[in-house]
C-alpha cells in the first residue's frame, strides 16, 4: 500500500513528489498498483484540476492522464 503523503511544504517538493509519483506509475507493471498510484496524484490536484477515473482504465489512459499532469506541472513550475 502506498503512503498518503498529507503535506508538501514546499512547491518545488510538491512538484518533485507528483513527478515521482509519475515515473513510478509510469514504471509500475501491476495494474491495480498503478491506479493506486494514478489516484494518489488525483488526490494531490487541486479540486479543478482533478479528472474522472472510469471504471475501465487502459494503458493509454494511464499516459494520457499522466502527460497532462506533467504539462500542468511545468506551466505552474516551469522545468527543472
Amino acid at each position: 500500500m502506498l503512503k498518503k503523503i498529507t503535506h508538501v511544504a514546499k512547491s518545488s517538493s510538491y512538484r518533485d513528489v507528483i513527478s515521482k509519483l509519475i515515473e513510478d506509475c509510469r514504471n509500475e507493471s501491476n495494474k491495480d498498483k498503478r491506479i493506486e498510484m494514478l489516484n494518489q496524484i488525483n488526490s494531490m490536484l487541486l479540486k479543478s484540476d482533478q479528472f474522472i477515473i472510469p471504471s475501465q482504465i487502459t494503458s493509454e489512459y494511464f499516459n494520457h492522464v499522466l502527460h497532462k499532469v506533467e504539462g500542468k506541472l511545468l506551466l505552474l513550475f516551469g522545468s527543472k
